[in-house]
């Protein structure tokens, strides 16, 4: 055993920390790990002196790792849009170790480019089985479509980021739900034994349940995108709800905060009566929200 490894860790558990805390943090520890390397060649440790340094640095990353990705920093972080790219390509990455590689979807691409198969998914034959495949999900999105319409939510007065971050959650999340059908749904089939069960749960009840949550998943996404700063993207915080559920004049609205201090979005709780508002904040509100977020 080597100080020198425990001083590479050591090394390797600083950059997790902050930088303004980092200098600070690795000459406390780094006193701290010298002594029990001290006592460990003295001999002066009462218990296991590796088990006792191996401990030191666990506590060491430990709190590395507390420092940098502590629960505000956590929830700071959740609230982006990176997080729900991040569980996306998490729910891509675990179909397809768990479906040999989309092995169902490649098989109907190979069907729609007109490539002869060895094994067809159904008896109807390619063109049977694509039609079975395809159609709840023609259903489905005709379905959402109509969904996210009856939602009137105004998309012209945003920006081409902010929309495009709805394109492309919106199509992830439908191609998540679009592969779960067509790769769960040949699982479930394939482990029914009777014929009866494989059509009316395998095939008409797994379609049904598919397009009922794949409309309610298009409208989370409108619904998640509303509460969305159009600045930053990040989740809408401190919901403030004023005004009357019964008033014309002064309808009930909710109030949030981007928390980076980019504005305040004024959610109508009945889109008939009145419209959202974002009211833009100057760049002092801003300096305000990071001299808030450097305390905590």
């Amino acid at each position: 055993m080597s100080s020198v490894l425990f001083r590479g860790l050591l090394w390797a558990a600083a950059w997790i920390v902050p930088r303004s805390k980092r200098a600070g943090w690795h000459a406390r520890w780094t006193s701290s790990i010298r002594g029990l390397w001290t006592l460990l060649q003295r001999g002066e440790l009462i218990r296991s002196g590796p088990a006792q340094m191996a401990c030191a640095m666990r506590l060491a990353f430990t709190e590395a790792f507390w420092l940098r990705f502590n629960k505000t920093y956590l929830a700071y972080a959740v609230r982006g849009p990176g997080f729900l790219l991040l569980c996306a390509a998490c729910g891509f990455a675990a179909m397809a170790a768990g479906t040999r590689g989309f092995r169902v979807t490649r098989t109907l691409v190979q069907i729609a480019m007109g490539h002869a198969v060895r094994r067809p998914l159904l008896h109807e034959g390619p063109t049977g089985t694509l039609i079975a495949y395809s159609l709840p999900i023609v259903l489905a999105l005709g379905a959402a479509v109509f969904l996210a319409a009856s939602r009137r939510f105004s998309l012209l007065r945003h920006r081409g980021r902010y929309l495009g971050f709805l394109v492309l959650k919106t199509g992830v999340v439908l191609a998540v739900l679009s592969l779960v059908w067509i790769e769960g749904g040949t699982l479930l089939r394939a482990h029914l034994p009777n014929e009866t069960l494989r059509v009316l749960c395998g095939a008409l009840g797994l379609a049904m349940l598919f397009i009922f949550v794949f409309g309610r998943a298009m409208l989370w996404s409108f619904d998640d995108q509303r509460r969305r700063c159009p600045n930053c993207l990040r989740l809408l915080t401190m919901p403030v709800t004023i005004g009357s559920w019964g008033s014309m004049f002064e309808p009930a609205i909710t109030e949030f905060l981007c928390d980076d201090g980019h504005g305040i979005l004024a959610l109508s709780e009945d889109e008939t009566l009145q419209a959202d508002h974002w009211t833009e904040l100057d760049a002092s509100w801003r300096e305000l929200f990071e001299r808030t977020a450097a305390k905590t």
